[in-house]
């Protein structure tokens, strides 16, 4: 492992926890909610420059600036900009947990579950074409995000892993392709419109969303998923 990978390598399991819900944060004592909060205001600080600036241009010192926060403050939080991504895949970790919690419960169809997973997953960039544009780029050109996301997005299939699998069991999901294909198929599809959205954004990415998960959906769907 080399030094920047040992730097991004963070204490608890990638998938272990799930971030508070805005209702869970209200019940947090105050001290914990100011901490809960600035993590995420340094975060969204740093994904504005990083859509401006790229990664490797943005200092660490602009990013304490834009977040209004003190430097040391930063590294309480996060020891590199780099780590920053460990946070992104947290939440985007967090919306798959939800994901799977809800198709267990079985109040609502599984092509339903993913569909929403699909479109709050994507929503994270959806701020900005500059923004799908500079993660894109941030992570395929730093060894060490790029070691996180890998990790964070092979936790994400197999949670999505579970999802298909439910649906396989209720008949909604076909039975003659793999869960493992079928997961990876559903990463393919999100990351595949986003950056097509981000190299040319000429409708709104939930458009772009909906026609992508409607195309991957036609390609998994049981007897019992197929649309009337």
């Amino acid at each position: 492992m080399t030094d920047s990978q040992s730097k991004m390598a963070y204490s608890h399991d990638i998938g272990a926890t799930s971030l508070p819900t805005a209702s869970d944060i209200s019940k947090l004592p105050r001290y914990e909610r100011k901490k809960v909060q600035t993590r995420e205001r340094i975060y969204r600080a740093a994904l504005k420059l990083f859509s401006e600036r790229g990664l490797a241009t943005t200092t660490v010192d602009e990013i304490v600036a834009v977040a209004d926060v003190a430097k040391g403050t930063f590294f309480n939080y996060f020891r590199s900009k780099e780590e920053i991504f460990a946070f992104f895949i947290e939440i985007q970790l967090s919306k798959v947990t939800e994901a799977v919690d809800e198709a267990q419960k079985g109040k609502r169809s599984i092509r339903d579950v993913l569909r929403k997973a699909f479109e709050r997953l994507g929503g994270e960039v959806g701020s900005s074409s500059n923004l799908a544009r500079a993660l894109v780029a941030s992570v395929l050109g730093n060894d060490a995000a790029c070691e996180t996301v890998g990790t964070g997005m092979a936790e994400g299939r197999r949670l999505i892993e579970k999802i298909l699998d439910l649906g396989q069991v209720r008949g909604q999901v076909r039975s003659d392709r793999s869960i493992r294909a079928m997961s990876l198929a559903f990463q393919q599809a999100l990351f595949g419109a986003i950056v097509l959205w981000g190299i040319r954004p000429q409708a709104r990415l939930s458009t772009v969303l909906n026609a992508a998960f409607i195309d991957y959906w036609t390609c998994i769907a049981g007897q019992k998923g197929k649309l009337k």
